[in-house]
């Protein structure tokens, strides 16, 4: 805990950093982090990172350079410093996903299979700065239930510069999206949505959304669980670049009924918990019972028309839906523990030694 709250201050800092010129944002960071030499040390990593793609982008727009093309299976990718990340085999086109063109990468000693995004937007030198702090920023999420980035930029392939993202691939099937037959599959089908909930809740944590939580966005896995396919891209580029294609697609996206009418910066995680309400009301289908009838309460909660209203973020869903997965009368059991288990035998011992005990207490005061 505390070290995800230094992370945020250094995050804080860094930005504050990048308000100032640049000769002085040293000594800014030396006099706000103190005696702090871990903070400082972290900041100023942040700042030479961050010089490093500015330097970069001021000589070719760009913090990466891929060589090969992806019509000839294979690419390099290589930063600024012309040190290379590592090649990309690719096993296929996949299908686009809107915005971004889609290729699949084999694995290899050093790199796990993986899917190589590219973002159909030529970006202008301020818009591919922006992308160039927020891969910084996304290199560091890690969850479980998130697919990791190994790598994030901008890339020049003959287009001008665009961003791209290369993603740890999720193998498994997509989710359907028909209602569960019964209140046991319900059951299981919502123990295994919480994981992808909390991994929300790490991007909501961080100021990020994924902005499309669809079924088809998440995939079950040969071991059953359940993960999203793809960390937000979409979402992370629209808020680091506004007035983008990316931004465009979000906000035309199905769902909530904000996207269309607020400007990006005003959305946030509610979009995602709309998204969730969504998905449990389709599983709850016709179902009757306990549990659907209080998810379904959970769900219409989650997709309320004035956001406000709604869970604020994936994980109040988690603390919502929770306990309605505990094993049926343990909330009664810990609830009223020495009520719901007093027999009337045993009031009746607890009284009499009461009463004995009374009455010798009495004798010995005589």
């Amino acid at each position: 805990m505390n070290a995800t709250r230094d992370q945020h201050r250094a995050d804080q800092i860094f930005t504050e950093a990048l308000d100032r010129p640049p000769a002085g944002r040293t000594a800014f960071i030396e006099s706000v982090c103190g005696d702090d030499d871990d903070l400082r040390s972290e900041v100023l990593e942040l700042l030479q990172h961050y010089s490093s793609a500015e330097d970069a982008l001021t000589r070719t727009r760009t913090t990466h350079r891929i060589s090969g093309r992806p019509d000839i299976d294979r690419v390099d990718l290589q930063d600024g410093g012309e040190r290379t990340i590592g090649t990309c085999k690719l096993d296929g086109r996949l299908e686009d996903d809107e915005l971004f063109e889609r290729w699949a990468t084999l694995g290899s000693e050093d790199r796990p299979p993986a899917v190589l995004w590219l973002a159909r937007q030529r970006l202008a030198v301020d818009n591919a700065r922006r992308v160039a702090l927020l891969a910084e920023r996304m290199l560091r999420l890690e969850h479980a239930g998130l697919p990791r980035i190994l790598d994030a930029g901008t890339v020049d392939l003959g287009r001008g510069p665009e961003a791209f993202f290369l993603t740890e691939r999720v193998e498994g099937d997509s989710l359907s999206d028909n209602a569960a037959t019964s209140n046991a599959e319900l059951r299981r089908l919502v123990t295994k949505l919480l994981p992808v909930c909390d991994a929300l809740q790490e991007l909501h944590f961080q100021g990020l959304l994924h902005g499309r939580v669809t079924l088809d966005g998440i995939i079950a896995t040969d071991d059953g669980s359940f993960r999203l396919i793809e960390p937000g891209l979409l979402a992370s580029l629209a808020h680091a670049v506004p007035d983008s294609a990316a931004a465009e697609h979000l906000t035309s996206f199905k769902g909530a009924p904000e996207r269309p009418v607020l400007s990006l910066s005003s959305l946030d995680a509610r979009v995602d918990v709309f998204d969730i309400g969504v998905i449990l009301k389709t599983w709850c289908g016709d179902l009757s019972g306990p549990l659907p009838d209080r998810l379904r309460d959970i769900a219409d909660r989650a997709t309320k028309h004035d956001r406000q209203n709604r869970f604020r973020g994936a994980g109040e869903i988690v603390d919502a839906i929770q306990p309605l997965l505990e094993p049926s009368g343990s909330q009664n059991d810990r609830g009223s523990m020495g009520q719901s288990r007093l027999t009337p035998l045993t009031v009746s011992i607890m009284v009499a030694v009461a009463v004995a005990a009374g009455f010798t207490l009495g004798a010995f005061l005589l």
